[in-house]
């Protein structure tokens, strides 16, 4: 799997004088408020570690990190976010659009900063007046990008020559669905493919009986928002029956038996989080720190899938993705 290059560099020019003068520094504490349920914890808090590492601040010496992950539990999400603001930390960082928009609503009083990691569209949003000067107190990183949906409808089009029907599954609780149905809708329309939009009002409502009604109307595979990400094992086995291929933004889709997925990988977020982290605790305003927008974007096959599918991923598909799952 290719590795973030802007990761790397960090790592490589900051990390020794970082770590120096970081024993002299007191210690801060970051709150992580994350939307995906707590099975995810591992992999993205070792991440979140990394980032951190990485600008000199470690745990047990200068840093203190806080982990909440709510499982899409929004009372939870809303417990953790006052009890990180009754601490007093320094940062949060929120994890997916409806943790950020609970941390947002709880440190109004007192503007403790905040770091996105991601949401789709800030700015659609209200969590920023522009990418160059957010100009409140959040920041961080953005999933918008050039025309992603239809790059992804490419690939599919690559896999499946005949692709005519296609569906995407929204979640009608999320402020930004509306924002990757415009995408996927706009993508479809130029690649002349018929979309078919289904928005739940939970994840559970991803069943057999939708899975098999698509199917029924013709519809060939299924882009599923990533908001969805902690229910992908069931939402991947519902499809299975119906014989649909998943396709989403997340690694973590076609990790778990989604046909493939493209997008930002958000496990390089997480990591890509600790550059704000310590702009802020370095006295940098969120305010007038620039969101950024994807460069890197990971394309992950899943081998298996496509076989028990019946399909087959042409070889420049192959040697375009960033990791391949057999």
């Amino acid at each position: 799997m290719k590795l973030n290059r802007r990761l790397l560099l960090a790592a490589s020019t900051a990390a020794l004088p970082v770590v120096a003068l970081a024993q002299d520094r007191k210690k801060i504490v970051v709150g992580l408020l994350s939307w995906w349920p707590p099975f995810m914890e591992p992999t993205y808090v070792a991440r979140l570690r990394e980032g951190l590492k990485a600008y000199g601040y470690v745990e047990g010496r200068n840093l203190e990190l806080l982990v909440t992950f709510t499982g899409g539990n929004v009372e939870r999400a809303r417990e953790a976010a006052k009890a990180y603001v009754d601490r007093g930390v320094d940062v949060i960082v929120a994890t997916a659009t409806p943790a950020v928009t609970i941390a947002k609503q709880a440190t109004e009083a007192k503007k403790i900063p905040i770091v996105m990691t991601p949401v789709s569209d800030p700015i659609a949003t209200g969590f920023a007046a522009s990418i160059a000067r957010p100009g409140g107190h959040l920041t961080g990183m953005s999933m918008v990008g050039p025309d992603i949906s239809g790059k992804r409808l490419g690939f599919l089009r690559e896999i499946m020559p005949d692709l005519k029907s296609v569906a995407f599954i929204g979640w009608t609780r999320d402020q930004n669905a509306k924002t990757f149905v415009a995408g996927i809708e706009a993508a479809a329309a130029q690649a002349g493919i018929r979309l078919t939009v289904t928005m739940v009002d939970a994840p559970s409502e991803i069943d057999d009986k939708l899975m098999a009604t698509l199917r029924q109307d013709g519809v060939q595979a299924v882009v599923v928002q990533p908001i969805f990400m902690g229910h992908q094992d069931r939402i991947i086995a519902a499809a299975r029956t119906a014989k649909l291929p998943i396709i989403s933004d997340f690694p973590a889709f076609a990790v778990s038996g989604g046909l493939f997925t493209y997008g930002i990988d958000d496990r390089a977020q997480m990591q890509r989080a600790a550059y704000f982290i310590d702009r802020i605790v370095k006295g940098a305003n969120p305010a007038d720190l620039p969101i950024e927008l994807p460069t890197d974007y990971a394309l992950v096959v899943n081998l298996k899938t496509a076989a028990d599918l019946g399909l087959t991923v042409p070889p420049t598909m192959l040697q375009a993705a960033t990791e391949v799952v057999e």
